[in-house]
């Protein structure tokens, strides 16, 4: 049975340590963009199933996955960030609706081919056919448009890390979740 985006919510707060649920509640109290959380709300949490339930109804589906990832990052929660991520296909759904600007924004491309060369994500001579090509542009096209179509989405997911760690301005201003 396929799971819902709530049920994965559900799985990473039940994984969470008692105290890295406290710290998530904490900063989602504090997260300065709308819709807030208000403190009261969360006090009547009992549960994973309860924060749940408040995600989904605050943010919506979709929107819960993505605050919560943000949320789990900024707890330094990243093995759950990234399981979350994963799980619901968000990093996927990113890199498809962004290709476009990734290939005309990403500049520090080698960085991105040299992570991707040692997570095996790429071969030796897709890096050096890659690393030829004169502009970034062009690199990030032939990155994008080649070892990553038949990389399919754990390749995806290794891009978009390798995006996160060498350029995060940049997954920012795009709205990465």
């Amino acid at each position: 049975m396929v799971k819902t985006l709530k049920q994965h919510l559900i799985d990473t707060f039940d994984d969470m340590t008692q105290e890295n649920v406290k710290k998530f509640t904490r900063k989602l109290c504090e997260r300065p963009q709308e819709p807030r959380v208000r403190r009261a709300t969360i006090e009547k949490i009992k549960d994973s199933l309860d924060l749940a339930d408040l995600m989904v109804d605050t943010f919506t589906s979709i929107g819960a996955v993505t605050v919560t990832i943000e949320l789990l990052r900024a707890i330094n929660c990243n093995e759950q960030a990234v399981s979350l991520s994963e799980a619901t296909g968000q990093s996927q759904q990113f890199m498809d609706k962004h290709q476009i600007e990734l290939i005309g924004r990403v500049k520090n491309v080698d960085a991105i081919l040299d992570e991707l060369l040692v997570k095996k994500i790429i071969t030796n001579e897709g890096y050096e056919k890659i690393r030829s090509k004169s502009t970034p542009t062009e690199k990030m096209r032939d990155l994008i448009f080649g070892p990553m179509v038949s990389a399919g989405n754990v390749g995806r997911l290794a891009l978009y890390e390798a995006l996160k760690k060498s350029d995060p301005a940049l997954m920012i201003d795009l709205g990465a979740p």
